[in-house]
């Protein structure tokens, strides 16, 4: 498999993933300031969307979106634990967190990286603010989203809250959501991840 994505931003969580479930995949990075993939090639001839990330599986077809690209690669590895099994109440769960994460967070957060006006940066801030207390609350004494196992849910979770500290947010304000997110990036997985994306210097 071949995993395209840019530094820092939502295509972390597939990446996470990816190196969670030991599953072999190679890398292409999509450079946001020059709008080209490794080797010169648009990202449009990869997805006509236009943005990471993308997946590229062994037979050449593509998936997109995190959500879908991240339950795939747990349906691969099922060993893992990275999602329950399909069509179970708990794998509905597991979409619910994924849906919320990209609705209720992932995309709240545009305006604060996109030159937004005040107003809508503070009307984002606030939003972050509810959500980040609702998923503190979903949290419950965790350590994870879906309990003692670690899935593709806090792969995205893990992602989105690392963005808080660009947008001016502390997330002291909600300390079991801190904690949590620092408990993650300990993880292997994650720190490889970081590690590969120059986010984080290599040991």
């Amino acid at each position: 498999m071949k995993l395209y994505y840019a530094v820092a931003t939502c295509s972390h969580a597939p990446h996470i993933a990816l190196r969670e479930a030991g599953l072999p995949f190679d890398l292409v990075r999509f450079d946001m300031k020059g709008r080209t993939l490794d080797g010169g090639k648009s990202l449009e001839e990869v997805n006509d969307k236009g943005y990471v990330p993308v997946l590229e599986l062994d037979d050449g077809q593509r998936l997109t979106e995190v959500a879908v690209v991240l339950q795939y690669i747990a349906d691969q590895a099922p060993a893992k634990e990275l999602a329950p099994p399909a069509g179970t109440l708990e794998r509905y769960r597991l979409m619910e967190l994924l849906n919320f994460t990209a609705t209720e967070i992932h995309k709240i957060f545009w305006p604060l990286f996109h030159e937004g006006a005040e107003v809508e940066n503070q009307k984002a801030r606030e939003k972050l603010g509810r959500s980040f207390a609702l998923m503190q609350k979903r949290l419950g004494a965790g350590p994870w989203l879906m309990g003692d196992k670690f899935t593709v849910a806090d792969a995205y979770l893990v992602t989105v809250l690392n963005w808080t500290r660009a947008a001016g947010i502390d997330l002291g304000q909600w300390p079991a959501l801190k904690e949590y997110r620092d408990r993650a990036r300990k993880r292997p997985a994650v720190v490889a991840a970081m590690e590969a994306e120059g986010m984080i210097r290599k040991a």
